[in-house]
């Protein structure tokens, strides 16, 4: 193959690139970037001006305007253990790189702070601004539910593919989206920590642009977590691949200006609360009357003891205490508008199974907008789960090996928020087609 050949298939290929995500390229509006929104919000006392959220904002603006001319392309990447490893065969490659190929690459970015900083309402202001079809917002939880369900399809439907099926489903991904914006980066699962390093080198190789957020900086992810060690890799790739931001604040904005708050927050211990739950059930499915039903989950029913007009009631017993998973949840909280979940106990350091399965209700309850009414046995939502008041020994360095002690920050957090009028009046995010209405507004 002469060096003519080389040169003209690889502008062919360029070209078929080009005209593939033709519909990415966009011309950036300074009127309607993310900093130029985040503003307009302040001057309107819908925000508080923020020293770190105007930095933030910054960062975020320059990545609107970078990713105006952007076009994914696949590219070799050389991780932090490659560069040692240059040979003949990658010098020669080296030779016939186009000016363009030597170009650094955009970088993607990684922000972490504590609960309620305001991470996620400024990267869905970025996400918001960006104007393309190719994009998606997602729950990073729900997301790897999804890949490995992709996994699983792909396997099923071609076992051909099976010698590259991580490769197949990243393109198959990658067909559709080019720009990923994850909410709460975190790794609870040993199946997610064991491929989460190849999964994201295919991702990045192929193009993807990443914007995350997480309560964790990525030192911290999967601290301490079965087999890390195979984890461990992953952290240099991210900050290789990632600006990592640290929003560096301990206000808790949902915390902070809520009007008043409708009642949806019981206390279990009081005979006559069980009779108070009834009658405002009563209110929101009216005129029907609750019956059980099934929430299919990939092939697998899932009962509902008690469900009508988008509304479902649970006992904590029923829905943390068993073996559910994150599919269960993301299906209860894509279907019903209003979630009753009745008998919180007080929990343990003990009880991990029990914390991860209500932080990540709670999360899959928040992600789709979705009411929850609780009842529980404890005097205020920060008694649910509070290991250093139950241990005046413990310490928080103590507990930087419990992924849930951290986690439990966000929950309280949304918990406190989810009482809010601002949040009840939200309209409910549906994933299925599926719609019931609800009748909050009568009681805000």
């Amino acid at each position: 193959m002469n060096i003519n050949r080389i040169f003209f298939s690889k502008t062919i290929h360029r070209l078929r690139l080009s005209l593939n995500h033709i519909r990415t390229v966009y011309i950036a509006q300074s009127e309607s970037s993310p900093l130029q929104i985040y503003r307009n919000k302040i001057k309107a006392y819908e925000l508080r001006s923020d020293p770190r959220q105007e930095q933030l904002m910054s960062i975020l603006d320059k990545l609107y305007y970078d990713l105006q001319t952007y076009i994914p392309e696949s590219q070799q990447i050389e991780t932090t253990t490659d560069k040692t490893k240059s040979n003949f065969l990658s010098s020669l490659t080296n030779i016939f790189k186009s000016s363009n190929d030597s170009v650094e690459r955009q970088k993607s970015l990684y922000i972490y702070g504590g609960a309620g900083c305001g991470k996620s309402l400024l990267m869905d202001i970025f996400f918001e601004c960006i104007p393309t079809n190719e994009k998606r917002r997602v729950h990073f939880n729900s997301f790897m539910l999804e890949f490995h369900n992709r996994m699983h399809r792909i396997r099923s439907n071609n076992a051909a593919v099976s010698d590259n099926l991580l490769g197949s489903v990243v393109e198959e991904l990658l067909d559709e989206i080019w720009l990923l914006c994850f909410d709460e980066f975190m790794v609870l699962d040993i199946a997610d920590a064991m491929i989460i390093k190849r999964l994201f080198e295919h991702l990045f190789a192929k193009g993807m642009i990443m914007v995350a957020t997480s309560n964790r900086p990525p030192d911290d992810l999967y601290y301490r977590g079965l087999n890390r060690e195979y984890f461990l890799p992953f952290i240099p790739f991210l900050h290789q691949m990632c600006t990592v931001y640290n929003m560096d604040s301990s206000t808790d904005y949902r915390l902070i200006g809520t009007q008043g708050h409708v009642q949806t927050v019981f206390d279990a211990s009081r005979p006559e609360t069980e009779s108070e739950l009834d009658s405002l059930c009563a209110r929101l499915i009216a005129p029907f009357e609750p019956e059980p039903a099934t929430v299919d989950v990939n092939g697998r029913d899932i009962k509902i003891p008690w469900q009508a007009r988008g509304v479902a009631k649970f006992s904590f017993e029923e829905l943390c205490c068993h073996e559910h998973f994150s599919a269960d949840y993301i299906a209860i909280a894509s279907t019903y508008n209003t979630l009753v979940l009745t008998d919180i106990p007080k929990l343990s350091i003990e009880q991990r199974d029990r914390i991860r399965r209500f932080i990540i209700l709670i999360d899959e309850l928040y992600n789709h907008n979705t009411k929850l009414i609780i009842s529980m046995f404890v005097h205020t939502v920060k008694d649910i789960f509070n290991p250093l008041k139950d241990h005046p020994n413990l310490k928080r360095e103590d507990l930087l090996t419990m992924d849930e002690f951290h986690a439990f920050d966000r929950t309280l957090s949304r918990l406190i928020e989810m009482q809010s009028k601002e949040y009840l009046a939200k309209p409910k995010r549906f994933s299925n087609t599926k719609k019931q209405a609800d009748d909050w507004s009568q009681l805000l």
